[in-house]
């Protein structure tokens, strides 16, 4: 069943968006068409008519400029000329006062077909489209009983009392009808989630109101026995003119962004290709859908978005669709869109498919991103690993090995100092403990290379104070709070504050170092500047293998280091 009749159902045109010559002459042809009724309905009217008159010109030229602003702003949907179709029927409408006899039967046919326009305008919004049997039936209804009255006077002119038959018909249907938009209208607002309901509410509000107050206004005056009066056709054409105003409203408020065509869809591809905006975002323009998402499917089924995050599956159903996009045969990438916002399916996989060759570029490099993420977080497991490994040993060796030393150094020492022992043995027993405590020394100096325990024990800040206050050269340290650093980032900190250290001290030949340490949000940032005398490279196992380090756990080291003028490590690592 036709949801509107030839003339009034606006099919919105994808491929090219509005130029400036086609605004300028439909708004053109829209305020010479209203000076064309004044000139044939205001000759021989007499006042206050000719002021009714007037505002009925005035609205259709409300409803065409609210058309006009509405496909300039989404090109790609159909409410700007479905507005436009409506201000022909408001035009239509108002033919019905002209003085020439062809133009006054064809307003007497189309005189309340603007009600029946604005049901379509209020069911269709915000795609523009239909969506559902009911709504088709309530519309299609509509226009049937609008043109009842004007079909029944073509069919039995002349006849009073069939006239009657069909102007009764006419409001009970018209009031039914009403009546079941209201109810779907009401249904939408409450189905329809918190954000779409904030943006629906101030325009189905309205719209419940007028379709309500339209049929209650003209029983009202029926009522009171003044039917066709001017108070009730200025009330009419008051509550018509809201509701174009009502979807301008709606659409600049921000709730329902600016779609683009295909010009606009190439030339942020351009930008796409330079790298300075995510494919997503263009296709999210082009829509006018800026809840859209390009997902994509990893090779182990996981759903994954353009930063290669894995994501949970699109909802589809309801508020949610999704459009696979196909290269040769297979599924390179999702478009997950809102349905309620966009033509069709149909445009939104024609859309896909223009770019399908830069969703599958993209696709590439998500996997490549996903990859390398993967191979981020294996770095970093082992270097955890690593760094547990190193703590179990430098455990060991501090509570094993150089206890018992320090045992042995005890029980030398007793023996030195026992008097029945000969002066030889007591001499040979000093000689032993002083070489188990060498041992002990170098023990120590082991299990710190290993992995300092002042790091593990009073944590990152405490250990880099140890660093600094054993420094032969005035070292300053400027710290923030280091609480709650993980591990893995608070001892690739110290080893490098640690090698940055031993270079300015041994190879930069410094005479002062500067040492801060901080932490900003959830990077751990370390900066080391030494007045030394530069050159230092990154190659070799220090520097170099403290970057392999660094970037392990997902962070960055940069050395800066000019001949003569010193140098300076930076180091970021993520920490949240």
């Amino acid at each position: 069943m036709s949801s509107s009749p030839p003339g009034i159902r606006a099919q919105p045109n994808p491929s090219h968006a509005p130029g400036a010559f086609l605004v300028a002459l439909v708004a053109s042809l829209g305020i010479l068409l209203a000076g064309m009724q004044l000139a044939v309905i205001l000759p021989g009217s007499q006042q206050p008519v000719t002021a009714v008159l007037i505002v009925y010109t005035a609205v259709f030229v409300v409803y065409i400029g609210a058309g006009v602003l509405a496909w300039m702003r989404r090109p790609s949907n159909g409410m700007g000329p479905l507005l436009i179709a409506a201000s022909l029927a408001v035009y239509a409408g108002n033919l019905g006062n002209a003085s020439v006899v062809v133009l006054a039967l064809v307003g007497d046919v189309f005189a309340t077909v603007v009600f029946a326009a604005i049901v379509q305008l209020l069911l269709a919004f915000p795609s523009g489209r239909l969506r559902g049997t009911v709504s088709r039936v309530v519309v299609s209804a509509a226009y049937a009983v609008a043109v009842l009255p004007g079909v029944g006077a073509l069919i039995a002119p002349g006849d009073p009392q069939a006239q009657d038959v069909f102007v009764l018909t006419q409001r009970l249907g018209g009031l039914a009808v009403m009546v079941v938009t209201a109810g779907l209208l009401a249904r939408t607002v409450l189905a329809a989630d918190a954000v779409f309901r904030r943006l629906l509410l101030p325009l189905y509000g309205y719209g419940i109101f007028a379709v309500l107050a339209v049929p209650a206004s003209a029983a009202l005056f029926d009522v009171l026995g003044a039917q066709g009066s001017v108070a009730l056709a200025t009330i009419q054409l008051i509550i018509l003119a809201g509701v174009p105003v009502a979807f301008v409203a709606v659409i600049l408020r921000g709730g329902f962004p600016r779609s683009g065509g295909w010009e606009e869809l190439s030339e942020a591809l351009a930008v796409v290709r330079e790298g300075k905006t995510p494919l997503r975002d263009a296709l999210a323009r082009t829509l006018g859908d800026e809840t859209l998402r390009l997902v994509f499917t990893g090779e182990d089924g996981a759903w994954i978005d353009e930063r290669g995050q894995i994501i949970d599956p699109p909802p589809v159903g309801g508020q949610r669709a999704l459009i696979p996009v196909m290269v040769e045969g297979r599924t390179v990438a999702s478009i997950e869109y809102d349905p309620r916002l966009t033509v069709d399916g149909d445009y939104v996989r024609r859309v896909g498919q223009v770019i399908a060759v830069a969703i599958d570029r993209a696709r590439l490099s998500v996997e490549l991103l996903r990859s390398r993420r993967e191979l981020m977080a294996s770095r970093a497991r082992l270097v955890d690993a690593a760094d547990r490994e190193r703590l179990r040993i430098a455990q060991d060796l501090h509570d094993g090995l150089q206890m018992q030393l320090v045992l042995l150094a005890l029980e030398a020492q007793q023996i030195a100092n026992a008097a029945e022992e000969g002066e030889a043995t007591s001499a040979r027993s000093r000689v032993l403990r002083v070489n188990i405590d060498a041992a002990a020394s170098d023990l120590r100096r082991l299990v710190h290379d290993v992995l300092p325990l002042p790091l593990v024990g009073r944590g990152l800040g405490n250990a880099i104070e140890d660093l600094v206050d054993r420094m032969p050269i005035p070292t300053a340290l400027e710290m923030t709070s280091l609480e709650e650093i993980p591990t893995a980032a608070a001892t690739t900190a110290y080893f490098v504050v640690a090698e940055a250290l031993t270079n300015a001290v041994k190879h930069a030949h410094a005479d002062r170092v500067t040492v801060t340490v901080a932490r900003v949000d959830d990077v751990l940032r370390v900066s080391v500047t030494d007045t030394g005398v530069g050159g230092a490279h990154v190659e070799g196992r220090g520097l170099g293998g403290l970057v392999d380090r660094v970037e392990a756990v997902g962070g960055s080291l940069t050395v800066t280091s000019v001949v003569g003028a010193g140098t300076n490590l930076r180091m970021e690592i993520p920490c949240g």
